[in-house]
């Protein structure tokens, strides 16, 4: 009900419904960690389009910003706010002008019914010592949980351990594949893929002292273009919100 009411306000606009006849496409390049909502948003914006569309490429956070810089035709590009900060500052995007999404935590999911406990260091170490298998993405690739997990295994003590017995992924979505596939006892990407791809998998977030927080942005080339515009008004009104949170990232309002 509120997403077809939602798609008779966007159609109020004075582009969103307006008839063409060949759609214009608008392609966004963005971090795997919020595929799902960004995939079903946009869908609902297509559907009210015929002279617009929204295409979506995913990848890990950095191979995305790569991707969009690469690609002469990107219009948006959806990764973390560090990443979209430091591009700005090195001159590769050329705006200060950026939005704030939402956010997410890393943590682990689990091929096993019976879920480790991870609530402290030492708990975490356990679980990480006795798991036989984990995964996580490629920190070469630009990953982000993979860079952090690196870094905790290795202020855990643990690097050797648990290197011997890592299989590394393209990206989350491909983690949550293994663990799923049960091909891997332990998973290490954010939660909101891990929700996106099966919530009972979910084992919860690192604890406080190896939290990590990401928060996603969205730069676009072109912000004030109506369909950009209106897009953008879809990503941060309530029903957008409600999306993202459903899917396990927290809205910035």
């Amino acid at each position: 009900m509120l997403a077809r009411a939602l798609v008779g306000l966007l159609c109020l606009g004075s582009l969103v419904c307006s008839y063409g006849a060949h759609a214009a496409e608008y392609r966004f390049y963005s971090a795997a960690g919020a595929k799902v909502p960004l995939n079903e948003l946009s869908q609902l914006f297509n559907r009210t389009q015929s002279d617009s569309k929204i295409v979506n490429y995913f990848d890990t956070a950095g191979a995305a910003e790569k991707q969009f810089l690469e690609d002469p035709k990107s219009s948006c590009l959806v990764t973390t706010q560090v990443r979209i900060n430091g591009a700005i500052k090195s001159g590769a995007l050329k705006s200060q002008e950026q939005i704030s999404l939402a956010d997410t935590l890393a943590g682990l999911a689990s091929s096993s019914a019976a879920k480790p406990k991870i609530g402290n260091t030492q708990e975490l170490r356990n679980a990480l010592l006795n798991a036989k298998s984990i995964a996580f993405s490629d920190p070469a690739r630009g990953a982000t949980v993979g860079k952090h997990f690196e870094e905790m295994i290795k202020k855990l003590g643990i690097e050797k351990e648990v290197m011997a017995k890592a299989m590394l992924a393209s990206d989350g979505v491909e983690t949550m594949k293994l663990v799923m596939a049960k091909k891997v006892e332990l998973g290490v990407t954010q939660m909101s893929e891990v929700i996106q791809a099966d919530r009972s998998t979910l084992v919860g977030p690192f604890p406080p002292e190896f939290e990590l927080a990401t928060r996603y942005s969205l730069w676009c080339k072109d912000p004030s273009s109506p369909e950009i515009s209106s897009y953008i008004a879809l990503l941060k009104s309530r029903f957008g919100a409600q999306v993202f949170s459903y899917n396990g990232l927290r809205p910035v309002q």
